[in-house]
């Protein structure tokens, strides 16, 4: 008794440890998607503002909420925790712009022309993306949750982040593309590259499990 007490013990604070990391590994990485994007806003060299493009678009964003998913085995604490990593970025990328002045104005009566911070501005948008990302997290975090099933019924789960960079860069390719800097079109061609080989890559392997697991079964007959 005694004995499968400790391992009971054991296990639990196993569990809890585990919970705990993983919980602050996803809000760590969601201040610092939150953070990013807007900070490299204004880099030219040939490192940052890529970056700064991929951390700025919204299928970087839905991929913290997937993965964050894809690392919990219980689906409530996907879908809690995907959305409070994403209300973390959301808080993260505005505190950000507005340390960089971003939501600075000025009085239209005062003579002195002396900025103020506009905090109505600066409260309705984080408001308005913290409820989008309440909304979104879960459904995203549950899709990573769904995705840890190997065979082909997880495959669309896993499937889904690769489909939304794709469409995201294809049309970001054909309606902003030609007004941006080469550096954003070889960007945005590039992740959908990756994306699609990604997409192949998931498909295939997925197929090729499929083929071998009935053949395996029969030759166990």
């Amino acid at each position: 008794m005694s004995a499968s007490r400790t391992g009971f013990h054991t296990r639990t604070g196993s569990r809890f440890r585990s919970r705990i990391l993983v919980s602050s590994a996803a809000l760590t990485i969601g201040v610092v998607l939150g953070v990013l994007g807007p900070l490299l806003i204004n880099a030219t060299d040939p490192v940052g503002h890529p970056v700064h493009l991929v951390l700025s678009a919204g299928w970087s964003w839905a991929a913290l909420a997937f993965c964050v998913g894809l690392a919990r085995e219980s689906r409530v604490e996907s879908a809690v925790l995907a959305a409070a990593s994403l209300v973390t970025a959301v808080i993260a990328y505005y505190l950000t712009k507005l340390g960089q002045g971003q939501y600075l104005t000025l009085g239209r009566g005062d003579p002195s022309g002396t900025p103020y911070v506009s905090w109505g501005d600066f409260a309705s948008k984080t408001l308005l993306w913290c409820l989008v990302a309440c909304v979104t997290g879960p459904v995203l975090g549950l899709a990573g949750n769904l995705a840890r099933d190997h065979g082909l019924r997880g495959l669309p789960f896993r499937m889904l982040v690769p489909v939304v960079a794709v469409v995201e860069m294809s049309e970001r390719l054909d309606v902003e593309a030609p007004l941006q800097r080469p550096i954003v079109d070889t960007t945005w061609s590039g992740v959908r590259l990756v994306a699609v080989v990604v997409l192949v890559v998931l498909v295939g392997r997925a197929v090729m499990t499929w083929r071998i697991r009935p053949s395996a079964g029969r030759a166990g007959e």
